[in-house]
């Protein structure tokens, strides 16, 4: 769930969905060596009896994260560093994030007010995000797999990683499926527009339509 290097392509990612499963396991990895500890502000007790907290983690035997949930946007863990919450791009929301045994972020879901997303990383980069957003009676749910960068590269080295497989539906654009080349340029695209009207399109380099089923209307 690597959001936080600046670019106007993640800009536009989100993450979320459901941990009750690993929260459940926290005695289990408990025995195997790990722990779990509570941060944020101190416990509350509600009518129920049950703690709250503003957000809780687990950490293995050197005390490196491996998983963290948190009520606000956490700071970012890569390469071994950790970068303030404030350098995290994403909305304001739930935060669930998954480390490796270094301690590296690499995945994650949020859960807010105006979209959900999941997603999977490579080294330094955003890997797969399934993510929806809406707004008003609008509505999209996309799943996109990004291109691998050099994974040699530092984090705030990275350049953009251009997408490219987009498997999508949106309310007023139908549905999509978006095969991209190197350069996350369009090259097919099959879709159903939000008049039911089926296409499958074949484009060039620059964009041009150069072959399309049906045929465009006044073309043999």
């Amino acid at each position: 769930m690597i959001d936080w290097v600046p670019s106007d392509e993640r800009k536009q990612t989100m993450r979320q969905h459901d941990r009750r499963a690993m929260i459940g396991t926290a005695a289990a990895l408990v025995a195997g060596g790990v722990s779990v500890t509570a941060a944020g502000r101190p416990a509350r007790t509600g009518t129920s009896g049950e703690q709250a907290r503003e957000s809780f983690k687990v950490v293995d035997r050197r005390g490196r994260q491996r998983f963290l949930a948190s009520a606000a946007k956490p700071p970012v863990i890569i390469g071994g560093k950790t970068y303030p919450a404030d350098q995290r791009q994403g909305p304001d929301g739930t935060y669930l994030i998954f480390n490796d045994e270094a301690g590296n972020e690499k995945g994650g879901i949020i859960a807010s007010s105006v979209g959900a997303s999941l997603s999977l990383d490579y080294p330094n980069a955003q890997a797969i995000t399934v993510a929806t957003r809406w707004a008003g009676t609008n509505g999209a749910a996309v799943l996109e797999m990004k291109q691998m960068p050099d994974p040699a590269l530092p984090p705030g080295q990275v350049p953009a990683t251009p997408a490219r497989v987009q498997l999508g539906y949106s309310t007023p654009d139908g549905t999509f499926l978006v095969l991209n080349d190197s350069r996350g340029r369009p090259r097919i695209v099959l879709e159903i527009d939000g008049d039911d009207r089926p296409t499958i399109k074949i484009l060039d380099a620059a964009g041009e339509v150069v072959s399309r089923l049906p045929a465009a209307s006044g073309t043999s």
